[in-house]
């Protein structure tokens, strides 16, 4: 019991340090400060336009799903600009940090004997062990967890589905679950439609699984987007990226050389091609003018094995 009163007191104690800094004015953003703030979000807002833009016009993502994307990114943008005019009360509010510090205890000591189990303290170690292990066992997974097993189950149904296959790349790619891609693909890749977008995606996702190494499915699936769809943006960067790991250079110039033509030059992905683009002729050396043909175009897409 003595324990148990000793951690919910320090529990206490570590809210009121939350709480009280901001109301006592040591804790609470400048004046200065949380226009800056918002200004760092808008960044982060247009980097994220950028990108979207950059997969809505590379057909990575369905046009009602732009939309709503881009709607998002409007609100959450105007509520920042509004923030940059309108910065945060700095004042301290002394009253109101005296009455929390001591209201605060008191409540929680109030709340606990009318609604709490204090004979819940002495209960086996072990028991509550289980029971804590078992609730976060239960609530971990969540709902993405409900949604993937979900979306597999719906393309095991119709794994012709290509907006189902994008979805799920999508989803294991937001999670940065790599290997459970790599293990969802293994298990059902196989019925995966001939898509380039899909095909794209999913190979994106096995290189990254193992770590950024191309050799294998990740390469023939590049292979089979561009044979496709020659001028397939996401195609294109992830060929140039698997040929620049492969420090064939003359190929990885080749395909982002290409990639610069279907990138708006006003885009910011456009200035990211053009610092890998200049990188690789780097690597490549006083050998660029002998080992490029004079388009700079290599015909050839990654080997299929």
């Amino acid at each position: 019991m003595t324990l148990f009163v000793i951690m919910a007191a320090a529990l206490v104690l570590l809210a009121l340090l939350f709480v009280l800094p901001p109301l006592l004015g040591s804790g609470a953003p400048s004046a200065s400060e949380t226009p800056r703030q918002a200004q760092a979000s808008l960044r982060v807002l247009r980097e994220q336009w950028a990108q979207l833009r950059a997969d809505h016009a590379g057909g990575r993502i369905a046009a009602a799903d732009y939309t709503l994307a881009r709607a998002e990114l409007e609100r959450r943008a105007l509520r920042e600009g509004r923030a940059t005019d309108a910065p945060a009360d700095t004042r301290p509010a002394r009253r109101w940090a005296a009455a929390i510090a001591l209201l605060l205890p008191l409540i929680t000591a109030a709340l606990y004997g009318a609604l709490g189990t204090p004979a819940g303290i002495t209960a086996g170690r072990a028991g509550g062990d289980r029971m804590v292990t078992a609730n976060a066992d239960h609530d971990a997974p969540g709902q993405m967890t409900d949604l993937l097993a979900g979306l597999i189950q719906r393309l095991e149904a119709n794994p012709a589905d290509p907006a189902g296959w994008t979805m799920l790349a999508n989803t294991y790619l937001t999670l940065e679950d790599f290997a459970g891609g790599a293990a969802t693909w293994r298990r059902i890749g196989a019925k995966a439609p001939d898509d380039p977008t899909v095909l794209a995606d999913w190979a994106d996702i096995l290189a990254t699984a193992a770590n950024g190494d191309f050799t294998g499915e990740p390469d023939r699936l590049i292979g089979r987007v561009l044979a496709r769809a020659p001028d397939d943006v996401k195609g294109l960067a992830l060929a140039g990226t698997s040929a620049f790991f492969r420090h064939d250079y003359p190929a990885a110039i080749g395909y982002w050389e290409r990639l610069l033509t279907r990138v708006d030059p006003d885009d910011p992905v456009h200035a990211q091609v053009q610092a890998s683009l200049d990188e690789a002729r780097q690597q490549l050396g006083p050998s660029l003018d002998t080992a490029t043909p004079s388009n700079g175009v290599r015909a050839a897409a990654p080997a299929v094995r």
